[in-house]
């Protein structure tokens, strides 16, 4: 293995225990959030009504990126046949949001953040799992409420 590989796995497994460790911070056994990701190290968190998905990758060009995501809500067919919803989701992510975006997955409401793995810290893990947690955890009552369908957590 070359000496850029090693470099890339040393900072994946840094990551990964910084994660491990900001969720155990968080009063989470790190192995029972543990999850099964073909990417690489993942785990899965609640917080609230949000479930909340952490995943670490490790790209072809020799960057590891880290993404916090968390699926919101299915909106129903009216809400996704015009525009205000969409608009709705780009208006929150100009004036909200700070860190998180609002996308689509499946036909489903996702909010996300991602950033590559270099110079990250402890405290970047945790404010990232923080802001999508609360982020998810509000706006799946209230896009719900706003413009009907199912929360993620509700469709179960």
């Amino acid at each position: 293995m070359s000496l850029f590989g090693n470099r890339q796995q040393a900072n994946l497994k840094a990551c990964e225990q910084m994660v491990e460790s900001v969720l155990a911070e968080r009063g989470l056994d790190p192995a029972k959030s543990r999850m099964e990701s073909a990417a690489g190290p993942a785990w899965g968190l609640t917080h609230g009504s949000a479930e909340v998905y952490i995943f670490l990758t490790a790209a072809a060009d020799g960057d590891n990126f880290i993404q916090v995501v968390s699926p919101v809500m299915r909106p129903s067919r009216e809400a996704m046949s015009g525009p205000d919803f969409l608009k709705r989701l780009l208006e929150l992510n100009a004036n909200e949001l700070t860190g998180a975006a609002f996308g689509l997955r499946d036909d489903e409401v996702v909010l996300t953040c991602d950033r590559s793995t270099s110079g990250l810290d402890r405290v970047e893990v945790e404010e990232m799992i923080r802001r999508v947690a609360q982020y998810a955890d509000h706006y799946d009552d209230a896009l719900t409420l706003e413009f009907g369908g199912t929360r993620h957590s509700d469709s179960g």
